[in-house]
């Protein structure tokens, strides 16, 4: 440990940092850390440490006693395939993360699973994107800057309002503004940005001319105009391409998304609508949701699908992104969307069909996930066991004061049984190993846990072959991940094909004694990831 603490504080300056920080769940922000070279250490100081407390193997898990899942929640537990490929953020290795050239390239290489962080905007729209802010992930500090758009008050008259009440909101707007924040821009804002041109920036040996836009977005003749290339991505768009869609594009590349005022605030001011959103309480006034977007028409077959149907994986971001009926939004998307099961029960059971993947016609099409214990809570309280659910780990460096101590089985259990009582199947911890540098939360010991109490393992993020090897082991004495996070899913697959968990019958299930698994029509061989991408376009 002395000697890897060492490396580690000598070799800082040459460390591969950014890649670290663009993948990490819980990212600290990382002007701090590359700012100071003491804080650099202390971080890595916590990593060791972290490492060092989960990393070995405790015999005492055996003793500890673990709550075990009911038989309604290992009903909808059994709703998702063993051995899931979960593309986190479509990739963010390949392709720029939690955009269509992402989720298309995932769902083409074979993926079960497309990924994605839910967040809101001002006007109401569900969005995929992972961190807080947009500087990382677009070109906001190029196209707005840290103000409000100046664009804002065009945008307003361009709806049909008067240029004083527009004038006014836009006031009221500056009042809650927080730069870069998704809950201050509208989404057709949001789509004057292009979302690719930072990832050729960030990882120029796996640039491509196909993720940068050919313009930016801006008004034209009174009219906003979107970017053309990639975009910050809607909930409605995820599930679009793991349908077999993608976006319908005019001649230029501009994506067709036409938008209007909701009939119920039509004839209305600014001013009256605000007052109207303001007094039914259920958002901070920072919200203005009085626009509808017409998804009816804004996809298009994608002639390069070749059949593969995979679900998707929705994580609930700490509740004070978003708005307080965050939950009930995406319940009543999905259920428009025709991925609501509760709603609408899926009729195919194969997660397999003729060497295609076919999640995303089963029950299993969609997961939910989230860190926070009070979006478990609520989501729960919304999907009510009926829609399998993750309870992601991370370990807090210093702890805060309602975590549980991951790192004592004691602990580790405690977290599980508030799991299960709040409606989670599935438990997701970090890994370490690099680029990332998770702290440990699948040690065997912690594994072992999960799997005696009925739960399914999904461990994030997984990068290289090392870490595949590390987790979902081939020994006797091994307990294989029961579905991975990964950044890499051609390295994934390969792996899993490899090692005889993936296109197989004869499986032993581990969590039906005596019986057997079968995934053997899934696909048996892994696309070229870079043939892939060149084949969609990009």
């Amino acid at each position: 440990m002395h000697f890897y603490l060492y490396f580690c504080i000598r070799n800082v300056k040459h460390m591969h940092i950014f890649n670290c920080f663009q993948n990490s769940e819980r990212a600290i922000p990382f002007q701090l850390i590359y700012g100071s070279k003491a804080l650099m250490v202390v971080w890595l100081l916590s990593i060791v440490t972290g490492f060092c407390a989960c990393s070995d193997d405790d015999d005492t898990s055996g003793e500890v006693k673990v709550q075990t899942i009911s038989d309604r929640l290992a009903a909808v537990r059994d709703y998702v395939p063993l051995y899931a490929v979960i593309a986190h953020r479509g990739s963010t290795y390949w392709a720029p993360e939690e955009t269509e050239s992402a989720w298309r390239w995932a769902r083409e290489m074979g993926a079960d699973y497309l990924e994605s962080d839910l967040q809101c905007s001002k006007d109401g729209i569900i969005i995929a994107n992972h961190d807080e802010s947009l500087k990382r992930t677009t070109n906001i500090e190029e196209v707005f800057g840290a103000d409000i758009p100046e664009t804002r008050i065009q945008f307003y008259e361009s709806l049909g309002f008067t240029h004083d009440d527009a004038t006014k909101q836009y006031q009221r707007d500056q009042a809650s503004f927080q730069p870069y924040y998704m809950q201050s821009y509208y989404y057709a804002e949001l789509l004057m940005l292009d979302a690719g041109k930072w990832f050729n920036k960030a990882l120029p040996t796996q640039a491509r001319k196909g993720f940068v836009a050919t313009r930016n977005g801006s008004f034209i003749g009174g009219n906003l105009r979107y970017s053309t290339g990639q975009y910050v991505s809607a909930l409605q768009d995820q599930i679009a391409y793991a349908s077999g869609k993608m976006l319908r594009r005019g001649d230029d590349g501009e994506r067709v998304l036409p938008y209007h005022i909701k009939p119920e605030y039509q004839g209305m001011t600014l001013r009256q609508i605000w007052q109207v959103i303001t007094s039914k309480k259920e958002y901070d006034d920072i919200y203005m949701d009085f626009l509808d977007y017409d998804f009816t028409d804004a996809y298009t077959a994608d002639p390069q699908d070749t059949g593969h149907r995979p679900g998707i994986y929705i994580e609930f971001k700490e509740p004070a992104l978003n708005p307080d009926n965050m939950e009930q939004r995406v319940y009543d998307i999905l259920d428009h969307e025709g991925w609501n099961i509760i709603t609408q029960p899926a009729k195919e059971t194969a997660f397999y069909v003729g060497g295609k993947v076919n999640v995303g016609r089963t029950s299993g099409k969609v997961i939910l996930q989230t860190f926070s214990k009070e979006a478990l809570s609520r989501a729960n309280a919304i999907f009510q066991e009926r829609v399998p659910m993750c309870y992601l780990l991370w370990l807090n460096i210093p702890p805060q004061p309602d975590d549980f101590d991951l790192t004592t089985p004691k602990g580790f259990a405690q977290a599980i049984k508030w799991a299960q009582d709040n409606g989670a199947h599935i438990m997701g911890p970090s890994i370490a190993g690099l680029p990332n540098n998770y702290s440990e939360l699948n040690a065997p010991w912690q594994a072992r846990l999960t799997r005696r109490s009925g739960m399914l393992n999904h461990p994030y993020s997984f990068d290289t072959q090392q870490q595949m090897a590390n987790y979902v082991g081939t020994t006797a004495e091994d307990i294989p991940a029961d579905g991975c996070f990964t950044n890499r899913s051609d390295l994934t697959l390969r792996y899993l094909i490899d090692k005889g968990f993936r296109g197989r019958s004869g499986l032993p299930d581990p969590f039906h004694p005596g019986k057997t698994y079968d995934n053997s029509q899934a696909p048996q061989t892994v696309p070229d990831a870079v043939q892939t991408l060149e084949r969609l376009g990009y």
